[in-house]
């Protein structure tokens, strides 16, 4: 079936041709090229991708059921993959194109859904490519406040924000960082499910970096098994990759409480929800303590977002909270449904908040007016 015309068609190369793993590789490797952030392939519907915060239609035609099939069964490498999916398990996997070991090669990490498409079912593919290589830090406009607290030997630093704003690109840099530079002698253990970054082609230099995959098919079952390995392997520094469950919030706190430096990531649109997400977290028979141990360990929270940029791509803009031990002591005397309030109330008065950041990158020439303008007004209708 032919779809619409519409402004925002971008036909990929291969445009016209059925789904096989070769076109279906190719086309992924092309995304990548354009800078795609997401693609998606429905039963039934166009191949689109988000290019720079934009969504662009690639095909002309819409994908028929085999085509789905196939790619399915291409990325699970198994007819079994099908199987799950009608049987209502979704699929959350890997899928790396290394074509004849040669030098480029392209990660991606795949959501798979059995759908429904009008009154028929059909199957929904997500995916997210990955970089080779971690984006480097000096790229990502970070500020020095972030840099200093990253770089202190323990605590926790939480790198937030929604879905796609660059969490991830943000921790591949600290990570990347860390083992490129000399004077590190960094011991570095993370623990993903799935892996999204691979740093095997950084060039390291004093410092070390083992990846586990933590779930059912990983490295190790759960992060309370990852935490109790990495305890006996003398690591400086812990990673996880996001904090999703109550299991792997108890873990992060953990780590940190036993003097690691501590990684992680979750999803909240703002340093004060960052505070009230990461205590409703904690699980409930142990929240008071929890808590408790989580302030005091606690280095830096940072929320990030993506905005158009001059250059036609996106920048981002960040707002942070460096925890003083004063601001500490004041948070430990004080209840803990005052926290969330008095982290915003400390974040005016010391940190960067989003319309602070908003202003910086209008005067570093890295946004227009116009982008100022609607995320200021965003920022006051969600204040």
């Amino acid at each position: 079936m032919t779809i619409p015309h519409s402004e925002n068609q971008f036909f990929w190369d291969g445009d016209g041709q059925p789904i096989t793993p070769q076109t279906l590789d190719d086309l992924l490797i092309w995304c990548t090229r354009q800078e795609a952030s997401r693609v998606e392939l429905q039963t039934n519907k166009p191949i689109m991708a988000r290019i720079h915060g934009r969504n662009c239609r690639l095909s002309r035609e819409t994908t028929y059921p085999d085509d789905l099939h196939c790619a399915v069964e291409h990325v699970y490498r198994s007819a079994k993959g099908l199987t799950h999916l009608t049987n209502g398990e979704p699929l959350d996997i890997a899928h790396t194109i290394w074509r004849n070991n040669d030098k480029d090669r392209y990660s991606y990490r795949m959501n798979i859904l059995s759908s429904l498409v009008g009154a028929e079912d059909g199957i929904s593919i997500t995916i997210r490519p990955l970089a080779d290589i971690p984006r480097p830090l000096s790229s990502q406009h970070v500020e020095q406040d972030i840099l200093n607290a990253l770089g202190a030997p323990s605590g926790i630093a939480f790198i937030c924000g929604v879905t796609g704003s660059g969490k991830t690109t943000l921790i591949g840099g600290i990570n990347r960082e860390r083992l490129e530079n000399p004077a590190i002698h960094a011991n570095i253990i993370e623990g993903s499910s799935p892996i999204e970054l691979l740093y095997d082609r950084v060039e390291a230099q004093n410092a070390t970096m083992t990846q586990l995959e933590i779930g059912p098919k990983g490295n190790l079952p759960n992060y309370f098994e990852f935490l109790a390995a990495c305890k006996r392997r003398e690591p400086t520094d812990i990673v996880f990759q996001e904090c999703r469950y109550p299991h792997e919030m108890d873990a992060a706190i953990q780590a940190a409480a036993s003097g690691h430096r501590m990684l992680t990531s979750l999803h909240t649109s703002d340093v004060q929800s960052t505070m009230r997400s990461a205590i409703a977290l904690c699980p409930a028979d142990q929240r008071d303590s929890l808590a408790i141990l989580l302030v005091e360990n606690l280095s830096i929270i940072v929320n990030q977002r993506l905005l158009p940029s001059l250059d036609g791509k996106r920048t981002p803009i960040r707002s942070y909270l460096t925890f003083s031990p004063k601001f500490k002591n004041n948070l430990l005397d004080s209840p803990v449904s005052e926290w969330p309030k008095m982290t915003r109330e400390e974040l005016i008065n010391t940190g960067q908040t989003f319309e602070m950041a908003l202003h910086k990158a209008h005067q570093d020439g890295r946004i227009s007016r116009d982008v100022l303008s609607q995320a200021l007004d965003y920022e006051l209708t969600h204040d």
